[in-house]
C-alpha cells in the first residue's frame, strides 16, 4: 500500500523505520507546514517496507512517502 502526503511541507522527523510493525494510526513521519507539525499516520496495520523521503526533504501534496505491506 502506498502512503502519500496530504499536505506540502518539509519532513521534520522520521518516526518509523523500515521494518517496523505499525498499527493503524501509528505515526510514520511528521511534516512541518506553515509552522505546524502534522503527523502522517498509517492507514492500516502492517510492516513498513520502504520510506521514500528523508528528514529535511521538501514534499508536495500527494507525494509518495512510504510503502506499507498490510497484515
Amino acid at each position: 500500500m502506498d502512503i502519500r502526503s496530504e499536505i506540502a511541507g518539509q519532513v521534520w522527523k522520521l518516526v518509523a523505520k523500515v521494518g517496523d510493525k505499525l498499527a493503524e494510526e501509528d505515526i510514520i513521519i511528521i511534516i512541518e507546514s506553515m509552522k505546524m507539525e502534522i503527523p502522517l499516520i498509517s492507514p492500516s496495520s502492517g510492516v513498513l517496507i520502504e520510506l521514500h523521503v528523508s528528514e529535511q526533504d521538501i514534499v508536495a501534496e500527494d507525494q509518495l512517502i512510504a510503502t506499507l505491506r498490510e497484515t
